[in-house]
Protein backbone atom coordinates (compact mmCIF):
# COMPACT_ATOMS: atom_id res chain seq x y z
CA UNK A 1 0.00 0.00 0.00
CA UNK A 2 2.81 2.37 0.90
CA UNK A 3 4.53 1.69 -2.45
CA UNK A 4 1.29 2.41 -4.33
CA UNK A 5 0.79 5.66 -2.40
CA UNK A 6 4.39 6.67 -3.11
CA UNK A 7 3.90 5.95 -6.83
CA UNK A 8 0.68 7.99 -6.87
CA UNK A 9 2.41 10.92 -5.15
CA UNK A 10 5.29 10.77 -7.62
CA UNK A 11 2.86 10.66 -10.55
CA UNK A 12 1.00 13.68 -9.22
CA UNK A 13 4.30 15.55 -8.72
CA UNK A 14 5.37 14.71 -12.27
CA UNK A 15 2.00 15.82 -13.60
CA UNK A 16 2.16 19.18 -11.83
CA UNK A 17 5.78 19.62 -12.89
CA UNK A 18 4.83 18.91 -16.49
CA UNK A 19 1.95 21.41 -16.33
CA UNK A 20 4.26 24.01 -14.79
CA UNK A 21 6.84 23.54 -17.54
CA UNK A 22 4.14 23.84 -20.21
CA UNK A 23 2.84 27.04 -18.62
CA UNK A 24 6.33 28.51 -18.52
CA UNK A 25 6.90 27.63 -22.18
CA UNK A 26 3.49 29.02 -23.16
CA UNK A 27 4.04 32.28 -21.27
CA UNK A 28 7.50 32.66 -22.78
CA UNK A 29 6.02 32.12 -26.25
CA UNK A 30 3.28 34.70 -25.65
CA UNK A 31 5.79 37.17 -24.24
CA UNK A 32 8.25 36.85 -27.13
CA UNK A 33 5.59 36.88 -29.82
CA UNK A 34 3.19 39.56 -28.59
CA UNK A 35 5.04 41.78 -26.12
CA UNK A 36 6.62 44.01 -28.82
CA UNK A 37 3.13 44.62 -30.28
CA UNK A 38 1.64 45.31 -26.85
CA UNK A 39 4.44 47.76 -26.06
CA UNK A 40 3.98 49.53 -29.40
CA UNK A 41 0.22 49.87 -28.90
CA UNK A 42 0.67 51.13 -25.35
CA UNK A 43 3.12 53.81 -26.50
CA UNK A 44 0.76 54.82 -29.30
CA UNK A 45 -2.11 55.17 -26.83
CA UNK A 46 0.05 57.23 -24.47
CA UNK A 47 1.03 59.67 -27.22
CA UNK A 48 -2.55 60.08 -28.45
CA UNK A 49 -3.98 60.81 -25.01
CA UNK A 50 -1.09 63.04 -23.96
CA UNK A 51 -1.60 65.15 -27.08
CA UNK A 52 -5.36 65.54 -26.73
CA UNK A 53 -7.34 68.15 -24.82
CA UNK A 54 -10.96 69.26 -24.48
CA UNK A 55 -10.52 71.14 -27.76
CA UNK A 56 -9.71 67.86 -29.54
CA UNK A 57 -13.26 66.63 -28.98
CA UNK A 58 -14.93 70.02 -29.54
CA UNK A 59 -13.04 70.63 -32.78
CA UNK A 60 -13.85 67.15 -34.06
CA UNK A 61 -17.57 67.66 -33.40
CA UNK A 62 -17.45 71.02 -35.20
CA UNK A 63 -15.60 69.50 -38.15
CA UNK A 64 -18.01 66.56 -38.50
CA UNK A 65 -20.98 68.95 -38.50
CA UNK A 66 -19.48 71.42 -40.99
CA UNK A 67 -18.50 73.83 -38.20
CA UNK A 68 -22.08 73.97 -36.90
CA UNK A 69 -22.13 71.34 -34.18
CA UNK A 70 -24.08 73.13 -31.42
CA UNK A 71 -21.64 71.52 -28.99
CA UNK A 72 -23.06 71.20 -25.48
CA UNK A 73 -21.14 71.37 -22.23
CA UNK A 74 -21.90 68.67 -19.68
CA UNK A 75 -24.27 70.88 -17.68
CA UNK A 76 -26.19 71.71 -20.89
CA UNK A 77 -26.88 68.10 -21.86
CA UNK A 78 -30.29 66.89 -20.63
CA UNK A 79 -30.00 64.44 -17.74
CA UNK A 80 -32.31 62.05 -19.58
CA UNK A 81 -29.75 61.82 -22.39
CA UNK A 82 -26.88 61.01 -20.05
CA UNK A 83 -28.91 58.43 -18.16
CA UNK A 84 -30.21 56.86 -21.36
CA UNK A 85 -26.71 56.19 -22.68
CA UNK A 86 -25.41 54.91 -19.36
CA UNK A 87 -28.44 52.62 -18.97
CA UNK A 88 -28.21 51.08 -22.44
CA UNK A 89 -24.48 51.20 -23.19
CA UNK A 90 -22.56 51.02 -19.92
CA UNK A 91 -24.41 50.57 -16.63
CA UNK A 92 -21.12 50.55 -14.67
CA UNK A 93 -19.82 53.71 -16.32
CA UNK A 94 -19.37 55.59 -13.05
CA UNK A 95 -17.62 52.65 -11.36
CA UNK A 96 -15.01 51.36 -13.81
CA UNK A 97 -11.69 52.90 -14.84
CA UNK A 98 -12.32 52.81 -18.57
CA UNK A 99 -12.54 49.06 -19.08
CA UNK A 100 -15.19 46.72 -17.68
CA UNK A 101 -13.90 43.30 -16.65
CA UNK A 102 -17.46 41.90 -16.67
CA UNK A 103 -17.99 43.12 -20.23
CA UNK A 104 -14.69 41.59 -21.32
CA UNK A 105 -15.68 38.21 -19.90
CA UNK A 106 -19.04 38.45 -21.67
CA UNK A 107 -17.24 39.20 -24.92
CA UNK A 108 -14.84 36.27 -24.37
CA UNK A 109 -17.73 33.93 -23.69
CA UNK A 110 -19.47 35.12 -26.84
CA UNK A 111 -16.23 34.66 -28.80
CA UNK A 112 -15.89 30.99 -27.82
CA UNK A 113 -19.63 30.32 -28.03
CA UNK A 114 -19.69 31.62 -31.61
CA UNK A 115 -16.74 29.64 -32.90
CA UNK A 116 -14.12 32.35 -32.72
CA UNK A 117 -16.23 35.11 -34.24
CA UNK A 118 -16.17 38.51 -32.53
CA UNK A 119 -19.87 39.22 -31.93
CA UNK A 120 -19.65 41.40 -28.79
CA UNK A 121 -17.10 44.12 -28.26
CA UNK A 122 -17.40 44.45 -24.51
CA UNK A 123 -16.76 48.18 -24.95
CA UNK A 124 -17.49 50.76 -22.29
CA UNK A 125 -18.57 54.30 -23.17
CA UNK A 126 -14.96 55.39 -22.71
CA UNK A 127 -13.75 52.68 -25.08
CA UNK A 128 -16.36 53.72 -27.63
CA UNK A 129 -15.13 57.31 -27.34
CA UNK A 130 -11.56 56.10 -27.87
CA UNK A 131 -12.59 54.12 -30.95
CA UNK A 132 -14.68 56.93 -32.46
CA UNK A 133 -12.12 59.68 -32.00
CA UNK A 134 -8.70 58.02 -32.18
CA UNK A 135 -9.09 54.68 -33.97
CA UNK A 136 -11.37 52.89 -36.45
CA UNK A 137 -14.06 50.23 -36.43
CA UNK A 138 -11.92 47.27 -37.55
CA UNK A 139 -12.66 44.10 -35.59
CA UNK A 140 -9.04 43.27 -34.84
CA UNK A 141 -7.32 42.38 -31.59
CA UNK A 142 -4.66 45.06 -32.05
CA UNK A 143 -7.30 47.76 -32.41
CA UNK A 144 -9.21 46.41 -29.43
CA UNK A 145 -6.14 46.40 -27.20
CA UNK A 146 -5.14 49.93 -28.14
CA UNK A 147 -8.74 51.01 -27.54
CA UNK A 148 -8.47 49.65 -23.99
CA UNK A 149 -5.16 51.41 -23.39
CA UNK A 150 -6.56 54.73 -24.62
CA UNK A 151 -9.71 54.32 -22.52
CA UNK A 152 -7.82 53.76 -19.27
CA UNK A 153 -5.63 56.79 -19.97
CA UNK A 154 -8.61 58.99 -20.85
CA UNK A 155 -10.16 58.08 -17.48
CA UNK A 156 -7.03 59.31 -15.71
CA UNK A 157 -6.90 62.56 -17.66
CA UNK A 158 -10.58 63.57 -17.72
CA UNK A 159 -13.52 63.35 -15.34
CA UNK A 160 -16.52 61.08 -15.94
CA UNK A 161 -18.67 64.11 -16.77
CA UNK A 162 -16.16 65.24 -19.38
CA UNK A 163 -15.90 61.81 -20.97
CA UNK A 164 -19.68 61.51 -21.22
CA UNK A 165 -19.83 65.03 -22.66
CA UNK A 166 -17.21 64.18 -25.31
CA UNK A 167 -19.01 60.96 -26.16
CA UNK A 168 -22.50 62.43 -26.52
CA UNK A 169 -21.21 65.30 -28.67
CA UNK A 170 -19.15 63.12 -31.04
CA UNK A 171 -21.12 59.95 -31.77
CA UNK A 172 -22.87 59.31 -35.06
CA UNK A 173 -26.64 59.81 -35.10
CA UNK A 174 -26.92 59.02 -38.85
CA UNK A 175 -27.77 61.30 -41.76
CA UNK A 176 -24.69 63.44 -41.17
CA UNK A 177 -25.61 64.39 -37.61
CA UNK A 178 -22.89 63.95 -34.97
CA UNK A 179 -23.83 64.77 -31.40
CA UNK A 180 -27.16 64.99 -29.63
CA UNK A 181 -28.02 68.58 -30.54
CA UNK A 182 -27.40 68.28 -34.30
CA UNK A 183 -29.47 65.08 -34.15
CA UNK A 184 -32.34 66.86 -32.36
CA UNK A 185 -32.33 69.56 -35.02
CA UNK A 186 -32.06 67.01 -37.84
CA UNK A 187 -34.98 64.81 -36.76
CA UNK A 188 -37.18 67.13 -34.68
CA UNK A 189 -36.12 70.61 -35.83
CA UNK A 190 -35.59 71.60 -32.19
CA UNK A 191 -32.81 72.05 -29.66
CA UNK A 192 -32.46 68.82 -27.66
CA UNK A 193 -33.31 70.71 -24.47
CA UNK A 194 -36.81 71.22 -25.87
CA UNK A 195 -37.45 67.50 -26.39
CA UNK A 196 -39.28 65.14 -24.05
CA UNK A 197 -38.08 61.83 -22.61
CA UNK A 198 -39.49 59.70 -25.43
CA UNK A 199 -37.96 61.86 -28.16
CA UNK A 200 -34.56 61.93 -26.44
CA UNK A 201 -34.55 58.15 -26.01
CA UNK A 202 -35.37 57.76 -29.70
CA UNK A 203 -32.26 59.77 -30.49
CA UNK A 204 -30.21 57.76 -27.99
CA UNK A 205 -31.25 54.60 -29.85
CA UNK A 206 -29.51 55.61 -33.10
CA UNK A 207 -25.72 55.46 -32.40
CA UNK A 208 -25.66 51.72 -31.61
CA UNK A 209 -26.11 51.13 -35.35
CA UNK A 210 -26.74 54.38 -37.25
CA UNK A 211 -27.83 52.61 -40.43
CA UNK A 212 -30.16 50.05 -38.84
CA UNK A 213 -31.63 52.58 -36.39
CA UNK A 214 -31.91 55.44 -38.88
CA UNK A 215 -35.32 56.92 -37.92
CA UNK A 216 -35.95 58.23 -41.43
CA UNK A 217 -35.52 54.84 -43.10
CA UNK A 218 -36.27 52.42 -40.25
CA UNK A 219 -38.42 54.17 -37.66
CA UNK A 220 -39.85 50.89 -36.33
CA UNK A 221 -36.33 49.64 -35.56
CA UNK A 222 -35.55 52.88 -33.77
CA UNK A 223 -38.76 52.72 -31.76
CA UNK A 224 -38.00 49.17 -30.62
CA UNK A 225 -34.61 50.24 -29.31
CA UNK A 226 -36.14 53.36 -27.76
CA UNK A 227 -38.47 51.05 -25.84
CA UNK A 228 -35.51 48.96 -24.68
CA UNK A 229 -33.71 52.08 -23.48
CA UNK A 230 -36.79 53.16 -21.53
CA UNK A 231 -36.98 49.70 -19.92
CA UNK A 232 -33.31 49.89 -18.92
CA UNK A 233 -33.79 53.38 -17.50
CA UNK A 234 -36.72 52.16 -15.43
CA UNK A 235 -34.75 49.10 -14.23
CA UNK A 236 -31.92 51.38 -13.10
CA UNK A 237 -34.32 53.80 -11.37
CA UNK A 238 -33.58 56.70 -13.69
CA UNK A 239 -37.29 57.11 -14.40
CA UNK A 240 -40.53 56.20 -12.64
CA UNK A 241 -43.20 53.79 -13.87
CA UNK A 242 -45.39 56.75 -14.77
CA UNK A 243 -42.63 58.40 -16.79
CA UNK A 244 -41.94 55.08 -18.51
CA UNK A 245 -45.60 54.56 -19.45
CA UNK A 246 -46.00 58.10 -20.73
CA UNK A 247 -42.83 57.86 -22.83
CA UNK A 248 -43.56 54.40 -24.23
CA UNK A 249 -47.01 55.53 -25.38
CA UNK A 250 -45.89 58.87 -26.80
CA UNK A 251 -46.38 59.02 -30.57
CA UNK A 252 -43.16 60.00 -32.29
CA UNK A 253 -43.52 62.42 -35.18
CA UNK A 254 -40.36 63.49 -36.98
CA UNK A 255 -39.99 67.04 -38.28
CA UNK A 256 -37.74 67.00 -41.33
CA UNK A 257 -38.93 70.31 -42.74
CA UNK A 258 -35.51 71.98 -42.63
CA UNK A 259 -33.51 69.02 -44.02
Amino acid sequence: MKKKKTKVKKSIKHLFLGILILLIIFNAFIYLKYWPTVTYLYKNATVKVNNCSEDTFKNRANSLNNMNSSYLQSNQIPTYVKNAFVAIEDTNFYKHGGVSIKAIFRAMYSFFANGGEITQGGSTITQQLARNVFLNFDKSYDRKLEEMFIATKLEKKFSKDQILEFYINNINFSNGAYGINPAAKKFFNKDCRQLNLSQLCLLAAIPNNPEYYDPIKHLNNTLQRRNLILEKMKENNYITNEQYNNAINYKIVLDLSKN
